[in-house]
């Protein structure tokens, strides 16, 4: 079981068949808020839907391809942080992350991805990690800005949201670059 500890009260932590019910309920509970970045709430409409999303974040863990974690906050979850891909022959893994309305702006998504990344390049030997946001949704590129990801581009129409495309930026992070800014 893998977890990460942010600090005493958070943690990063591997989800089971267990925890479907409280994502759902998360998630349906943050539905509109969350819906005008993230493509995939519409498939989730039942605790149930969770059953092969979790089989698939395991069996990703299992392959070294991904690794999509709970985000618990007080032993309460309150969203997801982690590598939604990892290639492993390029040493390169994207992270993705959302976070439930009521915990955002406290700083818990921050210290979320800074400790994905370094875990990223300490345990998981990766070379280049990768941050794709929306192009208009502000927040969410504050995050690999604040901690110094280089903006590489804006990629045109990259993501369909419900009914259009979107442009999105990718962010990089370069292991020789995060051991010097955290010398």
């Amino acid at each position: 079981m893998i977890r990460i500890y942010i600090d005493e009260d958070t943690q990063l932590r591997e989800l089971t068949q267990r925890d479907r019910k409280m994502i759902f309920e998360v998630v349906n509970n943050n539905r509109v808020y969350l819906k005008r970045w993230l493509p995939w709430l519409d498939y989730t409409t039942s605790s149930h839907r969770y059953v092969t999303m979790i089989k698939s974040w395991q069996q990703n863990i299992e392959l070294g391809t991904g690794m999509e974690l709970g985000l618990f906050y007080k032993d309460e979850f309150i969203g997801m942080c982690g590598y939604t891909s990892i290639d492993p022959n390029s040493k390169r893994g994207q992270i993705g992350y959302w976070i439930s309305r009521d915990y955002e702006g406290h700083g818990l998504m921050s210290k979320s991805v800074e400790a994905i990344v370094t875990h990223g390049f300490e345990k998981l030997k990766l070379n280049r990690i990768e941050i794709v946001c929306g192009v208009n949704n502000l927040r969410s590129r504050k995050l690999p800005e604040s901690l110094n990801f280089t903006e590489e581009g804006v990629m045109k129409e990259y993501e369909f949201l419900y009914d259009h495309f979107h442009d999105c930026i990718l962010y990089r992070m370069l292991k020789s670059e995060w051991h010097t800014q955290n010398v």
